[in-house]
């Protein structure tokens, strides 16, 4: 779904034998590198004699494996969260917070697996006086700071922590 970034299934389907992934890029899972491809080659890379220095623990394998059958990781839910969602949220939430306003802003998901792409996204914009209390609160708010003001992007907040983040930043108000 990122652009430029293909996956693997469509590359192992455009003829392929063998795809390498990193488990906490592709999955939002544990750091493993990852083999997929024809069975032939992967048993041959499994019995190369390397392939035992290289050889993931269990506990790996566990968080691989709830990670691939669990609830989907909180940057599988960001990435894919609805733009007009967003901005749902932060108009209720901006309504119940002085001096704010829902503004629609871009997200940046960065990192080694996807540098400089960015998504459409909504947040809460509030004065930038509200960044330092925020970040040094119970609990710690980051927002970042754009055109003077703090800008609380909601992609990376689940809407069940909205309360939360509503009860933070009332409290620096007052």
């Amino acid at each position: 779904m990122l652009p430029d970034e293909p996956d693997a299934t469509t590359v192992l389907r455009n003829g392929a034998d063998l795809v390498t992934a990193s488990g906490d890029k592709l999955l939002g899972g544990p750091q493993a590198g990852l083999l997929f491809g024809k069975a032939e080659l992967i048993e041959r890379l499994r019995r190369h004699p390397a392939a035992r220095a290289l050889r993931v623990d269990k506990l790996t394998l566990a968080a691989l494996e709830a990670t691939v059958l669990g609830p989907p990781p909180p940057v599988a839910l960001a990435l894919t969260a609805d733009v007009a969602e967003l901005r749902a949220r932060a108009e209720r939430l901006a309504a119940q917070l002085p001096d704010a306003h829902a503004v629609d802003c871009v997200a940046a998901v960065g990192g080694g697996g996807a540098p400089g792409v960015e998504l459409p996204s909504a947040g809460v914009s509030l004065p930038e006086s509200y960044a330092v209390a925020l970040r040094t609160g119970t609990p710690p708010v980051v927002g970042r700071l754009e055109a003077g003001r703090c800008l609380l992007d909601l992609r990376t907040v689940a809407p069940e922590e909205d309360e939360l983040l509503l009860a933070a930043v009332l409290a620096c108000s007052s």
